[in-house]
């Protein structure tokens, strides 16, 4: 039984190094600048074997993922950093179920159309509608069942942590962006329709709950992708891609597209996949492997552009704007202009494809087959892009719209793919009755154009004049009008009383724009600033007043007043001045000023007045200075030496001589402790004590008696135990 405990205890020894050791190897992750998350989760269907360590041209599957959303030259976070100017930047962090892909109840085929060779699948737009949210379900429940199990979400190897509370970095209450990633699908019998539970999209879903620790967060917007990897017959080639680092990923054209949806992005294209934007926009139709920018207006909605990029065009003229997506510059990227005859606004951008162009809409990427061939280009002109969208759109979306009215056009080009609808130099284009566009010059992704025609009156409109600035147009965005000088941005301050530290104040308003001061709410009546402070109260002294002390004695005197220490000014005595350092110590709680003693030493006898002088008054304090009383101090000491000296012959009587041994000596105590003279005597207003034991009274022939005693009561003891012993 011995040896079964020791085994045991062996074990569970052996077991929890091994655990520790284990989460020794994992690390919190270092802090970095995104603010925006992306939780990957890897799942497979019922039946189906693990596949995120499954190898592909020498990297698995959860090493091409990473590539493809964080490391890769081309990747998900990089797109949106590079289209938003730096103002998205997001990070993709996963959660494994003790290290691998989640895994769902039903297999896949459910999640299908039916078919004679997938008879389990659904069978009309009923049945795939419950069944597209049976999937949502189930996979919300794996995903809640693998946090509460206690793993923590990492990096794609698993190697490094981070807290939960990443997931929410704008701290609305939801996770950022959740991306199921499905294994891939190598099952012959399975078929995927556009608009099917299998299909890639995105959608809501608020079933997953996490706690922070510090707050519980819920989901709410999922992508939901299937990549491929390889065909049946194992060739990745087309299906898996080569950065110019060498970095192995997928195609990352849907994913982008997909988290433009989490952003708020619409469609461009309707539902029978028509669309009049085509290549100019990555939410119209993706260039893959790696898509081009989205359009100007849809970095406008998402507070990527701003009226410092964007102007508005007020009148014929010549105008300049660099290429979208270049740097180096603080040129203007776009302009528009409010067709109010046609209910339109037009866009205007130059995208540049060229290898000079942003790393997203350039045709020339350093991006590679598996063969090694460089990725087909896509013959993409260069130069002014137009766009018509109806006004007052704030998220262009042309999924309910058809030609010949659309939401949201690229004017011109020959093919229904807009791939030349850019004007280059020289071309020009028809806008709306008498206007008309042309480009003069494209110099180092600056472009130059010229507008022309009936262009309307802008009249300014919108925004609200203050007490001091015009009013701003909303759609020029430049000031009109006149100055509002009864238009102030009041904040109302509450009368405060002063006190010895701190100023008090009237109840009074004040304009946080013209920095003024008003004694209503109506700001009819304007003050000066001065007028709402109330002065400081006079201070006081509240430690040290009226007490006395003898002229020789070299002790200090220690006076407090309640004013404020950054208050104090200076000291005073009897009116003159005294020099700090020299004559008196002074710091800070409330202002503690002591009195050296060699001042009190020149100080004639009698009473004298201390001023501690503040900014805010003068606090004053009396004090008496006496003549020392050196002869009733020896007599004092002399008649207590006696007294000792006659207790110590009584203790040689009986043991109620004893007794009356320590009376006399209680009393003789009490005698010196009343007779001895003290420090300082106060007022008895200021305190009840009548002295201050300082601890330099010298009692040693008293405790010589208390030794006596001590003594003889232990021989006293000894006598009694050996007399008992006798007996």
């Amino acid at each position: 039984m011995r040896k079964i405990k020791l085994i045991l205890l062996f074990c569970a020894v052996f077991l929890s190094i091994l655990l520790l050791t284990s989460d020794k190897d994992r690390i919190q992750a270092d802090d970095d600048d995104s603010n925006f998350t992306n939780l990957v989760v890897f799942a497979r269907f019922a039946g189906e074997t693990e596949f995120i360590n499954d190898v592909y041209e020498g990297s698995s599957v959860r090493k091409i993922t990473d590539n493809s959303y964080n490391a890769g030259s081309y990747s998900v976070g990089d797109y949106y950093r590079c289209v938003s100017d730096n103002k998205l930047r997001m990070r993709s962090v996963y959660l494994y179920d003790n290290g691998g892909s989640i895994v769902l109840s039903h297999p896949r085929g459910y999640y299908a159309e039916y078919s004679d060779i997938n008879t389990i699948g659904y069978k009309d737009a009923s049945e795939r509608a419950s069944r597209m949210y049976e999937l949502r379900q189930e996979w919300s429940e794996a995903v809640n069942n693998a946090i509460s199990s206690g793993n923590k979400i990492s990096d794609y190897n698993d190697t490094v942590y981070y807290d939960y509370g990443v997931l929410d970095k704008d701290n609305n209450g939801t996770i950022d962006s959740i991306t199921i990633i499905y294994k891939n699908n190598e099952s012959g019998n399975i078929s995927v329709s556009w608009s099917s539970p299998l299909w890639n999209y995105t959608d809501y879903a608020n079933n997953i709950s996490v706690n922070t620790g510090k707050k519980t967060i819920n989901s709410y917007k999922y992508v939901q992708i299937t990549n491929s990897y390889c065909k049946p017959d194992g060739d990745t080639n087309g299906y898996l891609f080569k950065d110019g680092d060498d970095q192995v990923f997928v195609s990352i054209a849907t994913a982008v597209h997909e988290m433009g949806h989490i952003m708020g992005l619409k469609d461009l294209y309707n539902s029978k996949n028509a669309s009049p934007v085509y290549f100019m926009s990555v939410m119209a139709k993706h260039i893959s492997p790696v898509p081009q920018f989205m359009s100007l207006k849809e970095k406008e909605v998402l507070g990527w552009a701003d009226e410092n990029d964007i102007k508005t065009i007020l009148s014929e003229g010549e105008y300049s704007l660099k290429a979208l997506g270049t740097s180096g510059t603080d040129n203007i990227t776009g302009y528009k202009m409010d067709i109010p005859e046609k209910g339109k606004t037009l866009y205007l951008e130059y995208r540049n494809f060229e290898d000079n162009g942003n790393k997203y809409d350039s045709q020339y990427k350093q991006m590679f087959k598996i063969n090694g061939n460089r990725v087909d280009k896509i013959p993409l002109k260069s130069g002014l892009v137009c766009y018509l969208i109806d006004s007052d759109t704030k998220f262009p979306s042309n999924m309910y719209f058809s030609s010949p009215k659309w939401n949201y056009e690229v004017l011109g080009g020959q093919y229904n793919t807009k791939a030349d609808a850019a004007l280059g130099i020289g071309e020009d284009i028809w806008i709306y009755g008498d206007i008309y566009i042309s480009v003069n010059s494209i110099e180092n992704n600056i472009l130059t154009f010229e507008i022309k025609g009936g262009i309307p009156e802008h009249i300014h409109s919108g925004g609200v004049a203050t007490c001091i600035s015009r009013a701003v147009c909303e759609v020029c965005h430049e000031e009109y009008g006149e100055l509002n000088k009864d238009n102030h941005k009041l904040q109302h301050v509450e009368a405060k009383a002063a006190t010895v530290t701190q100023e008090g104040n009237i109840e009074y308003y004040y304009c946080s724009l013209c920095l003024k001061y008003f004694a209503d709410s109506n700001a009819s009546k304007q003050i000066d600033k001065d007028s709402v402070v109330t002065s400081k109260l006079t201070p006081e002294i509240i430690e040290g007043d009226k007490c006395i002390i003898d002229k020789n004695s070299d002790k200090a005197i220690t006076i407090k007043s309640n004013a404020a220490f950054s208050d104090f000014v200076k000291v005073e005595l009897d009116g003159r001045e005294l020099v700090k350092d020299k004559d008196y110590t002074v710091k800070a709680g409330s202002i503690i000023v002591t009195l050296n003693p060699d001042l009190i030493k020149k100080l004639s006898t009698g009473e004298h007045v201390i001023g501690i002088v503040s900014s805010s008054g003068t606090a004053s304090a009396h004090f008496t200075v006496k003549e020392p009383e050196t002869e009733s101090i020896k007599e004092t000491e002399t008649e207590s030496i006696k007294e000792s000296e006659t207790v110590m012959e009584s203790t040689k009587g009986t043991e109620l001589e004893t007794e009356s041994i320590k009376e006399s000596e209680t009393e003789t105590i009490s005698q010196i402790e009343s007779e001895t003279t003290s420090q300082y005597t106060f007022d008895e207003n200021e305190t009840n004590a009548s002295s201050i034991n300082t601890g330099d009274r010298n009692h040693g022939k008293l405790w010589l008696v208390i030794a006596i005693i001590a003594l003889a009561g232990c021989i006293a003891a000894a006598v009694m135990y050996v007399v008992s012993k006798r007996k």
